[in-house]
């Protein structure tokens, strides 16, 4: 605990040196362009022209693609113009349609994050954990739509990077302001600026509010997620706050670094690390995001009455049914949004089958090895251990869902079961109490998957991924160690950015409003108290009136 509160003090000093260094080597902060004026855009980059094919397959079109790998890197005005320029191809099957169904599938995984965090919490907590979920979603999509889309999406226009699924061409328009910095003759995105409040004119207005959609979607994930290491003793106050500071900032910058063209990226295209970093996903943007926000919430909140003594002392949830339907539901979820990930181009060549089939397959063998880890351990098979390892699994194999062979997302799936339940115990080691296991489930569950997608990509899918030439390569499969090191650079700056920021606006908030409900109401119940009403209400009979 002391090192965690320690490592919280610094890291913001950590991250002011880190960013200032590079400001300071540099003469003006660029605005809104990946071609500043000090820079020479007529460098030579590897797969400028597969970016330009990868972008035009994707929409939907029938522009064939050139012949030369490496040509010169076009400016943000030309890739724009290439992206709007292209035309329709009436032969590639309609897959809008599929895509809303799959985003829908994924919003029902705010469902089961609400079964799944009531089932395992106790019973005189369970209306107020399933209102706290559904206020902080609502709040973090407050803050999303002012100015997160903004700073997560504002850019995508004005990015050499490619996207995993382009946005319409009107939206990739209206989204055309990166802010960055221009470091050893490149430009490095940093977060968007355009697209506050979703203003924008008639024409693109449909485009940019499905663009939205999607990303709010994948928010309102990372929010619910994070909000597990804060149960049965956070103020419903300060998760509106927490929330809405999550959805305006953390969860926009870090998605803008991985899908919105920003440094991590880049590192492919621009600084020779294989495909920068590849997740696709959401294992980083997503997962990771919440399990670095979940230890932030869990160590400044302190551990649950009781929880810990000489011993740590479970406290177990007062329905395991409802917490094991809630997991299959997040494995739904979770299917359906790494099948909409891989979704493009539509065909019958889409990887899409194989990035469900492959998050099923990593569910199943996180499972199998808690199983098998818990048979050793205690002789006794928790539910509640088994379902976190089933979605530990599930989470892992979201990096890249389709650019593993099944046999790598299987590994990828056990590995992940026992670096869930370890964390588990170093967790309860250090005296951090994590009611539904979010930081192990997402933050080591994540961590992993991004290492994982290094170490098992299989060299043969994933063309043009960020704008790279060619497949996406791992060590092991392809005996490639670039996209590794992306991957761990990937890990390490979510990871950091995360807790710094999380640390700052935890403990913002517990300075404006305070952030743990007081010790009675925690020990009594919070319904009642904060509620007003019971989540397990008995019937009340009504007098009838003469």
């Amino acid at each position: 605990m002391k090192f965690f509160r320690k490592a919280s003090v610094a890291a913001p000093f950590v991250l002011l040196v880190w960013t200032g260094l590079p400001l300071a080597a540099q003469s003006n902060f660029a605005l809104g362009t990946n071609a500043p004026a000090a820079v020479d855009t007529n460098l030579l980059t590897p797969g400028a022209e597969a970016q330009a094919s990868n972008l035009a397959a994707l929409s939907g079109t029938n522009a064939p693609p050139a012949a030369p790998a490496v040509v010169p890197a076009p400016s943000a005005a030309a890739s724009t113009q290439e992206f709007l320029s292209a035309t329709p191809n009436p032969s590639a099957p309609p897959a809008t349609g599929w895509l809303a169904i799959g985003q829908l599938l994924v919003l029902g995984g705010v469902g089961g994050f609400v079964a799944w965090s009531c089932g395992l919490t106790r019973a005189r907590h369970c209306g107020h954990t399933c209102t706290l979920l559904v206020v902080g979603v609502v709040f973090a999509l407050v803050g999303f739509w002012i100015g997160g889309f903004a700073m997560e999406s504002g850019g995508i226009g004005d990015t050499h990077a490619a996207l995993a699924s382009p946005a319409d061409p009107l939206a990739a328009n209206a989204l055309n302001h990166e802010l960055g910095l221009p470091a050893g003759g490149r430009f490095w995105g940093v977060m968007g600026s355009a697209g506050f409040f979703l203003a924008s004119d008639t024409d693109s207005r449909s485009a940019l509010a499905a663009l939205f959609l999607g990303q709010a979607v994948l928010l309102a994930l990372t929010v619910t997620a994070a909000l597990g290491g804060a149960l049965e003793r956070v103020r419903l106050l300060a998760v509106a706050v927490i929330s809405f500071l999550t959805g305006t900032l953390v969860g926009p910058l870090v998605a803008n670094w991985v899908w919105g063209g920003g440094w991590l990226a880049e590192l492919g295209r621009e600084g020779g690390l294989g495909h920068g970093t590849v997740d696709l996903g959401g294992a980083g943007a997503i997962h990771l995001t919440a399990g670095v926000l979940a230890l932030v919430l869990a160590i400044e909140l302190g551990p649950r009455y009781g929880r810990f003594g000489r011993h740590p002392a479970p406290i177990p949830g007062h329905n395991l049914p409802l917490a094991i339907l809630g997991s299959l539901v997040l494995v739904l979820a979770l299917a359906a949004l790494n099948a909409t990930a891989f979704s493009a181009p539509a065909g019958n060549d889409s990887p899409a089958g194989l990035a469900a089939a492959n998050t099923l397959l990593g569910a199943v063998g996180g499972l199998a090895a808690s199983f098998v880890f818990l048979l050793y351990r205690t002789k006794r098979f928790d539910p509640a251990a088994l379902c976190r390892g089933l979605l530990g699994g599930a989470v892992a194999v979201s990096a890249g869902a389709a650019l593993e062979e099944p046999w790598a997302a299987m590994l990828t799936g056990i590995i992940a079961g026992l670096l869930v339940q370890a964390t588990m115990r170093l967790l309860d080691r250090k005296q951090i109490d994590d009611p539904v296991g979010a930081v192990a489930v997402h933050g080591a569950g994540g961590a992993w998957g991004l290492f994982a997608l290094g170490l098992f990509a299989n060299g043969a899918t994933g063309g043009a991924v960020n704008g790279v030439d060619g497949p996406v390569r791992g060590l092991l499969t392809a005996h490639d160690g670039r996209q590794l090191l992306a991957q761990a650079i990937g890990v390490v700056a979510i990871a950091g950015v995360v807790y710094v920021l999380g640390f700052l606006c935890v403990m913002l908030t517990n300075k404006i409003v305070g952030i743990r409900v007081e010790l009675a109401d925690e020990t009594g119940g919070l319904d009642q108290p904060k509620l007003g009403v019971l989540g397990y209400q008995g019937d009340v009979e009504m007098e009838k009136e003469n």
